[in-house]
């Protein structure tokens, strides 16, 4: 599935992107849950995954 969204703003230096219910149910992701963020400068592309608590 492929969904447009915008780019919002949340304060002064903070930017906001809504995910789709659909994703975090299929990704089985809660609310307030950790998060890894990763840069793929190359691609151009921002990797989203569940950060494993070790």
């Amino acid at each position: 599935m492929k969904l447009i969204r915008k780019i919002t703003s949340s304060g002064k230096y903070s930017k906001v992107i809504v995910i789709p219910r659909e994703f975090l149910k299929s990704l089985s992701w809660r609310q307030n849950q950790n998060l890894e963020f990763e840069l793929d400068e190359k691609g151009k592309r921002i990797i989203i995954k569940d950060s494993k608590d070790k």
